[in-house]
């Protein structure tokens, strides 16, 4: 189970945020997030653990490549995270993305 500290050390790092920035607007493998963020492959396997770990993003398929291996795509789940310090306590709070939500960008995705 993760902890306020686990949540917080997440967000100070500055590869977790812009994985969980851009996993917010599409859905991407670590192949292809390693590669916008111009980092490497095993760093990006590392931050994606951890924030699955989270509960922050989510696998949602994965792709048989040519050369039959699998590759995973993953989303993030996060529509906000509020991080609070207050008398020697740390404490956040995550809203997530909504099942209506998931649905909604499925249709926009389709409708055309």
């Amino acid at each position: 189970m993760e902890t306020d500290s686990d949540i917080a050390s997440a967000l100070a790092d500055k590869y977790t945020r812009d994985i969980l920035t851009i996993l917010g607007k599409e859905e991407l493998s670590a192949q292809q997030i390693a590669t916008r963020l111009d980092i490497p492959t095993s760093t990006t396997y590392r931050k994606i653990k951890t924030l699955e770990d989270l509960l922050l993003i989510k696998k949602t398929k994965v792709v048989r490549t040519l050369e039959g291996l699998g590759e995973s795509y993953y989303r993030s789940l996060v529509l906000e995270i509020n991080v609070k310090y207050r008398d020697g306590n740390l404490s956040y709070t995550v809203e997530k993305i909504k099942m209506d939500d998931k649905i909604v960008r499925l249709w926009e995705k389709f409708k055309d």
